[in-house]
């Protein structure tokens, strides 16, 4: 009978796999992500938002009752806002995504097609209470209840409707339509809003359904905390503007502010709605030629003052900095704005655009590369001092000097003491060097008083709260340090402690990194990080730091939650308890805990999962986490006083799919090193059967044990939970590296791995493959030229020749990739000329003919982390010598892919790509017969080529 019941089990269990049905690239769309996640203040209500993972079809919106219990969906609701007094939620329903699709196809016009609607939920009566159509997005206020800012698309132009009548109704018409022409003949006309003609806003007020509308609108600025606007009007193109405005959310009423000069801009206003500043350019002239002056309204009672300008408080041949904003303190007592030279022109003026040449000055001196300055070319034109006019005693005070980097406030811009940071000297050496270093200046922002506080720190000091200190992290000493602001006496907070604060195992040839700053804890004191431990140190005192957790003996690291979205830097409490996430090294598990005065206790623990928390209550011990492996998506939960609770289920689509499993699986490199890594397995997994296997890789992955791989176009990799539901496995080794030998250390640690699970017996050794992205795309094109083991191997946007790669620009950022060999990722530890053997060791260039694996690379042209030609000198050797590969070049495209049809693209031909070399099907026409260039755009090259054959 138990024989019995066991095969009955068995067959039960073979069938319902049976059922489910493998993954497909058509399958994508299905799969859901949660897009933004909302909980009001007090814990009552949670707004989340839910939308595809890959951008077609569409989602909803679920809106929580945390205290009923209640759900209420909505079809294709984005953006969600919860009041604060909880009573109503706003959001954005997106038109369907077919309609949309469909309406782009027949292509019609922008302005005709279907736009967002603005909804009003009111979260007593759970039902949708108003709503305003075409509508672009809209402000509500985290702090105020009772008001809303639309935007709203201009309005259509009614359809001309057809007038049915006879011959004598229409000659009575035309006669009608003439006298009422010659009655209002010489009468000026009253000018109506034009809502077909431009943009507008709404304010709008859910309480009463209140709508008023401002036409015309060119810009505005809402207070924080205050039922009131700022709002500029402009009359249109090379026109002066209307003026500025002034709305009163209360009373309802507009009052204008000024409306005698020809154009504002910058408008701020401060947290409460009683100041607001601005700038004016009396006369019209040229856009980069207007000249403008800074205006101060101290209330609705006075009239605004010019504060600086073109002859006042602005420095000679100086003006206001026409890219940077004013804007206020928290308390309003101070006013910023920026000031910069007046730059001027020394080429001829009559000469026309097509006689300059157009040409790039590099200079050896230059602190930043010509292309890095390109990509900052706004930032340089913004490049400015510093300024704030006292509110109360009208005084303007300066802050730092024009080269500085930037100024370091409190949070609330009010303290007195500020720091000035200035990298300039040791810009130059960014090209090469890392850390990048920057001194830093304590200045008294009243006197001018300033001294060095900081040299040559390759990290950024942090206030204190209250603002007696800075913390900072020595790279040199490996050591946390505080300085006193008061006797600038420097204390390293963590020597002698006998722990390391340093990353122990970063194995860069450059000054290890800290484990992070875990922010101030309730009564202030800094919390600092070992690899398992919190520390707290009280500033003010000489006591040494306290060792709050226990972690290293367990093997567990923990840490602090900042859930504080207005100051990430303060540590979150639940019930007077600090909130801690922990990660368990040896089973990969991370659980949610709280920590008092009683010692330490689980807040969220589910075993064999990622819990993570992710937002908190701001005025309730309520929590929302996501619980997620492998096999689950991570949904939201709520903890709170009333137990745990799922919230989301966003992919019940999957169960109908086969998936997958993982495991952790340990082993010894070739030097002895002991490793981890991942092993994916099939969801009907057969360990009788044999297996192709892909081994993919970065550097260290076997802590993302519990990890969700949702199934999604690649952007450069392979999708694991498609793998194993087409019966792949799938093996992600970790890599230690040593400095000179990136190259060999993959091979030590990715040969060794795939090895050790070949021996497990379900490994088919003829079907083996590598794929990797960017620097896992180099290791893959390395690795093929030291090892014939693999059947096939991808590589995206790999370097090939690292000798010309030296020397190459990160288009993305402008920078110099030198620093890259020199001191982090590729950690060849030397430059070119010092160590020429290392660069040439590590380059599959020279090596390409050795390479037995038929090779498949992608690099884009316009990449901004490798530069597109290593994945052309790559092709083309292997093309010299004869060798199979093909390179997919994805035009206007980044480093990893952005545009979803190239995605979806990628992810077929890759797997079109592995499945002939892996499991023998059929090559495809673009790698049997190529796809030419007069193809592109008509033909893809998918169909499947029985005729044609690929050999080494």
């Amino acid at each position: 009978m138990k024989r019995e019941l066991t095969l009955l089990l068995l067959l039960c269990v073979m069938f319902s796999v049976a059922q489910k049905q493998a993954l497909t690239h058509d399958d994508y769309d299905l799969w859901k992500r949660v897009s933004t996640t909302k909980i009001s203040d007090n814990g009552k209500v949670s707004a989340i938002s839910v939308v595809t993972s890959t951008g077609a079809g569409d989602g909803y919106l679920e809106i929580h009752n945390l205290d009923t219990g209640s759900k209420t969906t909505f079809f294709n609701g984005v953006s969600p806002h919860i009041s604060p007094d909880e009573k109503y939620v706003y959001f954005l329903k997106k038109p369907a995504y077919e309609k949309s699709r469909q309406e782009k196809k027949d292509e019609v016009k922008k302005d005709k097609q279907s736009k967002n609607t603005f909804m009003v939920y009111d979260v007593q009566q759970e039902k949708i209470v108003d709503s305003v159509g075409r509508v672009k997005k809209f402000y509500a206020s985290d702090k105020t209840a009772g008001y809303v800012i639309i935007e709203h698309h201009k309005d259509l132009k009614p359809e001309k409707k057809e007038i049915k009548e006879t011959a004598k109704e229409k000659k009575k018409r035309l006669k009608r339509e003439k006298r009422e022409r010659k009655k209002n003949k010489g009468k000026k006309k009253k000018e109506k809003p034009d809502y077909l003609k431009e943009d507008y806003l709404i304010v709008y007020k859910p309480a009463t359904s209140f709508k008023d509308t401002i036409t015309d609108i060119k810009d505005y600025d809402t207070a924080e905390e205050g039922m009131a606007f700022i709002y500029s009007r402009k009359k249109g193109k090379n026109k002066k503007d209307h003026g500025v405005y002034f709305y009163n959310i209360t009373t309802e009423e507009s009052k204008e502010i000024q409306s005698d000069s020809w154009t504002y801009d910058k408008l701020s206003i401060d947290k409460y709605g009683k100041q607001a500043a601005y700038y004016v350019a009396k006369d019209s002239a040229a856009i980069d030629s207007l000249k403008y002056d800074l205006h101060f309204l101290k209330s609705l009672d006075t009239t605004p003052k010019k504060i600086a300008g073109t002859d006042i408080n602005v420095a000679a041949n100086w003006q206001l900095t026409k890219g940077r904003s004013p804007y206020f303190s928290e308390n309003g007592k101070r006013l910023f704005f920026y000031t910069q030279p007046r730059l001027e022109y020394t080429i001829d003026t009559t000469l026309m655009d097509d006689e300059i040449a157009q040409v790039d000055v590099w200079n050896y001196k230059d602190r930043m590369t010509q292309p890095e300055q390109k990509l900052r070319k706004s930032r340089l034109q913004n490049k400015s001092t510093e300024q704030f006019y006292d509110t109360a005693t009208g005084e303007i005070i300066n802050l730092n000097s024009y080269d500085a980097t930037g100024t370091l406030w409190d949070r609330d811009l009010e303290k007195n003491l500020v720091l000035i940071a200035d990298n300039e000297k040791y810009d130059i050496a960014r090209s090469w060097e890392y850390p990048w270093r920057t001194d830093y200046y304590l200045q008294n922002v009243f006197t001018g008083e300033r001294e060095l506080l900081l040299a040559n720190s390759g990290s950024r000091p942090q206030f204190n709260p209250a603002h007696t200190h800075v913390v900072y992290y020595n790279f040199d000493d490996r050591h946390w340090h505080s300085i006193n602001l008061n006797t600038l006496l420097d204390k390293s907070l963590t020597q002698g402690l006998g722990v390391a604060f340093h990353d122990v195992d970063d194995d860069h040839p450059a000054l290890p990194p800290s484990y992070g700053f875990g922010g101030f804890d309730k009564e202030g004191k800094a919390i600092l990080q070992d690899k398992y431990d919190l520390w707290t140190v009280d500033l003010s005192t000489s006591q040494a730091p306290q060792r709050i957790t226990k972690g290293r003996e367990s093997n567990i690291t923990y840490r602090t939650e900042n859930l504080d979205p207005e100051n990430r830097s303060l540590a979150t409490y639940l019930n007077d308890k600090m909130l801690l996430s922990s990660f368990n090294h040896i089973t990969k598990d991370s659980y949610i805990h709280l920590l008092g005065n009683d010692g330490m206790e689980y807040f969220v623990k589910h075993e064999g999962f990622d819990n993570s928390a992710f937002a908190k209550a701001k005025n309730d011990n309520t929590l929302l986490y996501r619980k997620s492996n492998f096999q689950n998506y991570p949904d939201v939960y709520i903890a709170g006083e009333k137990g745990m609770e799922r919230l989301t289920n966003i992919n019940p689509q999957q169960d109908d799919f086969k998936w997958g499993s993982v495991e952790l699986f340990t082993w010894n490199a070739y030097d002895g090193t002991k490793l981890e890594g991942l092993i994916y397995k099939p969801e009907d997994f057969d360990p009788a059967k044999k297996y192709p296997m892909i081994v993919y890789f970065y550097e260290k992955y076997s802590d993302r044990l519990h990890g969700y791989r949702s199934p999604q176009p690649s952007a450069s990799t392979v999708n694991f939970s498609y793998l194993t539901s087409n019966d792949y496995l799938v093996f992600v080794p970790d890599i230690v590296y040593k400095d000179g030998h990136p190259g060999e250390s993959a091979y030590n640690c990715i040969v060794s791995g795939t090895e050790a699970v070949a021996q497990l017996g379900y490994v088919d050794r003829d079907a083996m493959a590598l794929q990797g992205q960017s620097w896992g795309g180099y290791q893959t094109a390395y690795l093929v030229t030291r090892t014939n083991m693999y059947a096939a191997a991808m590589a995206g946007a790999p370097v090939s020749n690292m000798t010309s790669a030296y020397g190459g620009i990160r288009w993305g950022s402008g920078l110099s990739r030198a620093f890259q060999y020199e001191r982090t990722q590729t950690r060849i530890g030397k430059n070119l000329w010092e160590g020429l053997d290392l660069y040439m060791e590590n380059s599959p260039l020279f090596h390409i003919p050795k390479i037995e694996t038929p090779l498949l690379m992608m690099h884009n042209d316009e990449d901004g982390a490798v530069p597109y030609y290593q994945g052309i000198e790559m092709f083309m050797g292997m093309r010299r010598l004869n060798k199979p590969a093909w390179l997919l070049v994805y035009n206007k495209e980044a480093h990893n892919l952005r545009k979803m049809k190239n995605k979806r693209d990628l992810s077929v031909r890759m797997m079109q790509f592995f499945d002939h070399f892996l499991k023998g099907e059929d090559a495809p026409v673009w790698m049997t017969q190529g796809l030419s260039a007069d193809k592109k755009g008509k033909q893809m090259g998918y169909k499947l080529d029985s005729s044609s054959s690929i050999k080494m």
